[in-house]
């Protein structure tokens, strides 16, 4: 009788933590696929005027980063991931702030908005970029246009190949030509001044966050909870066995 009892305890043990390891897989399961449908889209890779470009996207925030600069922006300051403009995204239009580069003050803010154009392919944003003198202080604006145009899977490919980074003496001064095309200031100063940076981008997380390390927990969990079961099984063959 007392064996009897035992085994039924040990098969509704084993019942039990079985029921409640599969509740726990499904539950992990779960929040790793909901990581997946809720994580920030891969960056798409853009031209702007020369230089190699990713847009991030999160929700309606929107961001230009350089990937490759052209040798032009190095000289100014640009590197890759500096931030070129970051807004947000209403019914195809944006607004937001963008910078151009000063090899002396650094980036400076300015407001653009603009349209999507040609079903999402170009992207145009205008807006007054400011004039710097001496110790970069603004002393008048200029009509500036920043052009974006996605680049095609090929192109995309091409872009990745390494940058050559350009150095550049301290001093050199950008033509009225590069700062038109709204990246760089036209005639900066002599003096160096603080510069501004911009600030933190926003964070972009893999389509796929979260499921590698849920993975690897299960991992820890299924062995050890395969082999109690057989043991509890195992022990209660061998109980009604001897019963």
């Amino acid at each position: 009788m007392i064996r009897a009892v035992f085994t039924v305890a040990a098969i509704a043990i084993g019942a039990t933590y079985t029921a409640t390891l599969q509740v726990g897989i499904n539950g992990c399961c779960t929040s790793a696929h909901a990581q997946t449908q809720t994580a920030t889209p891969e960056p798409t890779t853009w031209d702007h005027n020369g230089s190699v470009m990713y847009l991030v996207e999160n929700g309606s925030f929107r961001e230009f980063h350089y990937r490759k600069p052209r040798p032009g922006m190095l000289e100014v300051g640009a590197r890759p991931d500096s931030l070129l403009f970051r807004g947000q995204v209403d019914n195809g239009q944006y607004v937001g702030t963008a910078y151009i580069f000063n090899p002396h003050c650094g980036a400076i803010p300015f407001q653009v908005k603009g349209s999507v154009l040609d079903n999402d392919e170009r992207i145009m944003l205008t807006g007054q970029a400011p004039q710097v003198g001496r110790n970069c202080r603004t002393h008048g604006s200029y009509s500036n246009n920043l052009e974006f145009r996605r680049l095609k899977p090929t192109e995309a490919v091409q872009s990745q190949e390494p940058l050559a980074e350009v150095t550049q003496a301290p001093g050199v001064e950008q033509s009225r030509s590069e700062a038109t095309s709204g990246e760089a200031e036209n005639s900066p100063s002599d003096v160096i001044g603080p510069k501004i940076a911009p600030s933190t981008p926003i964070a972009r997380s893999s389509a796929t966050t979260g499921a590698p390390s849920t993975a690897k927990d299960l991992h820890y969990y299924i062995w050890p909870a395969v082999l109690i079961a057989v043991i509890l099984v195992v022990s209660a063959a061998a109980m009604l066995a001897a019963a």
